[in-house]
């Protein structure tokens, strides 16, 4: 039974998240991180010539490092993050898992759908991602979504684990602006201003999962540690929701979102 508690509940209402540690095992997480990098070694980085994305088998979009980690040697050291891997295997088995289901249903409602998850794998030398809100990226009509951060490896200071804003999901959208550095990775966006008095590192063990408001502000560091800081982030909306998003918008989301459900009057969806 994964029923929120009701110290989750409190938590949920009165800082935008909270973590369940233990929620899975360390060798299931490591099944998962093992199944996707060997996806990337099959169709690597270095097949495709440079460009800033490509596709695996026509569902998993592969973003590379805008800027090359220093001491990337193997496909995978190359690669960012890896879009829609809960089109497949262990980490669509988990999507679509009842305690999942269970959970997150407590929060959105029986009619659930996973439409976007990340592999990232943080290595090595790889910078963090600013202070945003998902909520920036996701122009729907039925607000918020809840986000699944599921420690593939150890979250550390030194790694780059997540930091978070106590009560931020309470604001409304702030204005995000472009991550000037250069060789900032595809996408990344930053709230400015921020004052970073009340942020909170979230430091996880394999297997722990944070669950969070899609309005929590939220970022990483980066990676100053000798291995790699791999993670799933899991997306979920409420069945029937309405992309509001102009058309051109679309068009670049449909490369790294793809709904199905989860959820259908409280029962789980099969993968």
């Amino acid at each position: 039974m994964v029923s929120l508690t009701t110290a989750e509940q409190e938590a949920w209402e009165t800082d935008g998240y909270f973590i369940r540690r233990g929620f899975d095992s360390a060798e299931n997480v490591q099944a998962m991180c093992d199944e996707l990098v060997d996806l990337i070694r099959a169709d690597p980085p270095s097949a495709h010539g440079g460009v800033p994305g490509y596709l695996i088998d026509g569902a998993l979009y592969v973003q590379p490092e805008a800027k090359t980690p220093p001491h990337a040697v193997n496909p995978e050291d190359f690669v960012a993050k890896v879009f829609n891997a809960h089109l497949v295997g262990n980490t669509r088995d988990f999507a679509h898992s009842p305690a999942v289901g269970e959970l997150v249903g407590d929060i959105l409602g029986p009619d659930l759908d996973v439409f976007q998850t990340q592999f990232i794998l943080k290595n090595p030398g790889a910078w963090g991602q600013p202070w945003h809100q998902d909520s920036h990226y996701f122009n729907f009509d039925q607000q918020p979504q809840v986000g699944l951060w599921l420690a593939l490896t150890e979250a550390t200071l030194e790694n780059g684990c997540l930091h978070v804003i106590p009560g931020s999901h309470k604001r409304p959208l702030q204005r995000h602006e472009p991550d000037l550095r250069p060789g900032a990775n595809q996408g990344y966006l930053e709230i400015m201003g921020l004052s970073e008095e009340r942020s909170v590192p979230v430091t996880m063990k394999p297997g722990d999962l944070l669950v969070f408001h899609s309005y929590l502000i939220h970022r990483s560091t980066d990676n100053v540690a000798p291995s790699r800081r791999a993670a799933m982030v899991y997306h979920f909306g409420r069945a029937n929701t309405v992309n509001l998003a102009a058309p051109e918008i679309q068009k670049l989301q449909a490369m790294v979102t793809s709904w199905a459900p989860v959820l259908r009057d409280g029962q789980t969806v099969a993968a």
